[in-house]
């Protein structure tokens, strides 16, 4: 991505949650996930001590409400059906946890899977019934969206609930039945005992038929569960008491010491699910003859000289002519269409996109596979269950290696992958349908590089006009394909030059920037790194302050400094740090080089700021400055790493971005007298 927008990208934090939910279905559609139900039931008031549970509002600070009661019983069969019964009750402490617990929505795939609503209510902290029902309740399908819709059968219950303020009590149960597994036998339940809110009590209960061994996968938990068998069946119980909040920490790892988590799968391992996919899509892999007469065009209107070239250009026909479109309806959200069908309506998802390329590969004699994989987050190789995925990808054999490719990610060149999902878990799923798990490869930092170059001068109206150039290879490279791809498009050109003067000058200063003369590569060009030149103007950046001539620097210009000040604001000081640090959530793997030459007013000169250089373990940062004759030189690098690294390294996160905060000139002083 360009230098700009690359050092906007701030801190991410990882919200870890109690077991406020249940397990669903994931659906192989690029990222679309659903989850239970359909039907209802009368409320019923229940009658329990729980309210006892209930705090003082003023004594908690900083919560919007408390959990207090989070319990789950998960009962499954053998077939993979399942019911899970969830009751969750919340005291609402402030204005925000009224926001949260008055509206409530349950998704839920309608055609195999129901919804009980067994009761909602709203009570005083002593017990008394405000209300015993939702005020307003209705079912609604979720519409595919206008741009890459998935088209699929799930749906929404909201449920509006009154008499919810500061104090109250919200108390709801139900439970989601899961009626036809699309893959029999699969599931993927997970459960939390701690979260980012306080848990006053965290029950949950594993029912399983006795002799059944489910895949039970524990993270960190502080008391050993219960497990015992009565009439046939088998009985795992987790409880928790009293749990303090976790606090959002910055640049917080996915793995941690600290949540308390429980995950529950079917017993078996990835064989079962390769061998599941391949049944589903191997006869999908034939190319009929109206097929291949496209695939051939396309390689000779491509004039290939080489086998990487023929595969470049089936790769950028399936990404690029075949728009996205998923009709993710019963079984079609694992199985994918044929090659015929994505030919005939001009349209795919991940999975149809896959198997299209995979089978022209094939049918050329190249050794090439599907591979799924989540789009974001970190599966766990220790649950092995279909849910944990919800993408598709090609693998393509390169000698002794594989090379992966993303046909949904219509700017990026055959044999790279976007970032969200590098060095994650996959499975590829070979040919005779068994499971090859797999790592998925991660860039090097100094390959994912964006550079801007500006050349320029002040004028005598105190205007700097220059010339700007921009390129950038790897994770770095979409951001600027898509802005070239808008600035060719006449109806989004307009915000494409914005979004220029943006990134130079910043938002504020932006509408009096002029842009003009731009040039360069096609945005939706994959064979080349994307290059772009324009001509800038900036107006008033030399003013007179108390007599005192100021040059004002752009935004662009600056550098990282004011952002990495925010972040360094998110840190927690007063408080030890608890979980690990994910290096790439600091810095992003990914290197960046600004470099502006200024010509001066002829006659003046400027003192120069004190050059930076400091390096850390997620990343490093030099600015350099030099005054050769009247022209300013300036240049910032920025590049970040990967690696989780423990909490006990947090100084040296601070000392950095204190370091490099500190390198912020939004003026230089101006004085006569030629430079040495």
């Amino acid at each position: 991505m360009p230098p700009r927008a690359w050092f906007r990208r701030l801190l991410q934090v990882r919200p870890l949650r109690s077991g406020l939910t249940s397990a669903g279905l994931t659906i192989l559609v690029c990222g679309a996930s659903a989850s239970s139900a359909h039907g209802q039931a009368p409320a019923r008031a229940p009658s329990d001590t729980i309210v006892r549970l209930a705090l003082d509002p003023t004594r908690v600070r900083g919560a919007p409400f408390v959990v207090l009661l989070d319990e789950g019983t998960f009962r499954v069969e053998r077939d993979g059906t399942w019911r899970n019964d969830v009751r969750q009750v919340m005291q609402v402490l402030d204005a925000n946890g009224v926001r949260t617990m008055a509206e409530r929505a349950l998704t839920f795939s309608r055609s195999h899977q129901r919804l009980t609503v067994r009761w909602v209510r709203v009570l005083r902290p002593n017990g008394e019934v405000i209300s015993d029902r939702a005020a307003q309740e209705q079912d609604a399908d979720v519409p595919a969206a206008m741009n890459n819709p998935v088209y699929q059968d799930q749906r929404v219950r909201r449920l509006s609930l009154a008499g919810v303020a500061p104090g109250t009590i919200v108390d709801i149960a139900f439970t989601l039945e899961e009626q036809a597994p699309q893959r029999a036998g699969d599931y993927l339940h997970r459960w939390a005992l701690n979260g980012l809110f306080p848990v006053r009590r965290s029950l949950f209960t594993l029912d399983v038929p006795a002799g059944y061994a489910p895949t039970i996968v524990e993270r960190n938990l502080v008391a050993p569960r219960q497990d015992d068998t009565v009439d046939g069946r088998r009985r795992f119980r987790w409880t928790s008491i009293d749990q303090v909040p976790l606090r959002a920490e910055p640049f917080a790892a996915d793995s941690n010491g600290v949540a308390q988590t429980i995950t529950v799968s079917a017993p078996g391992d990835w064989n079962g699910l390769a061998a599941w996919y391949n049944g589903l899509s191997r006869e999908r892999y034939e190319v009929s003859a109206a097929v291949g007469r496209v695939a051939d065009s396309v390689v000779a209107a491509a004039g290939p000289r080489s086998r990487a070239d023929s595969l470049r250009a089936w790769h950028r026909w399936v990404a690029q002519d075949i728009r996205y479109v998923s009709v993710a309806l019963g079984i079609g959200g694992y199985q994918p269409r044929t090659p015929d069908e994505v030919l005939r309506t001009g349209f795919g998802d991940c999975k149809d996109k896959t198997t299209l390329f995979v089978a022209l590969l094939r049918r050329a004699g190249i050794e090439a596979e599907p591979v799924v994989l989540a789009l974001s987050g970190r599966p766990d190789p220790a649950s092995p269950s279909i849910f944990q995925f919800n993408h598709v990808i090609a693998a393509v054999r390169d000698g002794a290696a594989w090379r992966y490719t993303d046909l949904t990610a219509d700017i990026f060149p055959y044999g790279e992958i976007p970032e969200s999902y590098q060095g994650a878990f996959a499975v590829r799923v070979t040919s005779g349908g068994t499971a090859a798990p797999v790592t998925l490869p991660s860039t090097a930092p100094a390959s994912n590089h964006a550079r801007q170059q500006v050349v320029a001068r002040i004028d005598a109206n105190g205007a700097m006009i220059g010339t700007v150039q921009e390129e950038a290879q790897g994770s770095a490279a979409p951001t600027l394909r898509a802005l070239l791809a808008a600035a060719a498009d006449q109806n989004r050109r307009t915000a494409a030059i914005r979004a220029l003067a943006q990134r130079l000058a910043g938002n504020e200063a932006a509408a009096a920037v002029m842009i003009d003369s731009l040039e360069g590569s096609h945005g939706r060009d994959l064979a080349t790194s994307p290059r772009l030149r324009y001509r800038m103007r900036v107006p008033d950046v030399v003013r007179t302050v108390s007599g005192v001539r100021l040059l004002r620097l752009p935004a662009a210009m600056r550098g990282p400094a004011r952002q990495l000040r925010t972040m360094l604001g998110q840190i927690d000081s007063t408080r030890p740090r608890l979980l690990p640090i994910d290096a790439a959530r600091v810095i992003p793997p990914a290197s960046a080089t600004i470099e502006w030459r200024v010509t001066l007013p002829d006659g003046w000169t400027v003192d120069l700021p004190t050059n930076v250089n400091t390096t850390s373990f997620f990343g490093r940062y030099r600015s350099t400055w030099t005054l050769d004759g009247q022209e300013l030189r300036v240049v910032r690098e920025l590049e970040g790493g990967r690696g989780v690294f423990g909490p006990q390294r947090l100084p040296e996160v601070r000392t950095w971005l204190q370091t490099v905060g500190a390198d912020d000139q939004e003026f230089l002083t101006l004085k006569a007298g030629r430079a040495p």
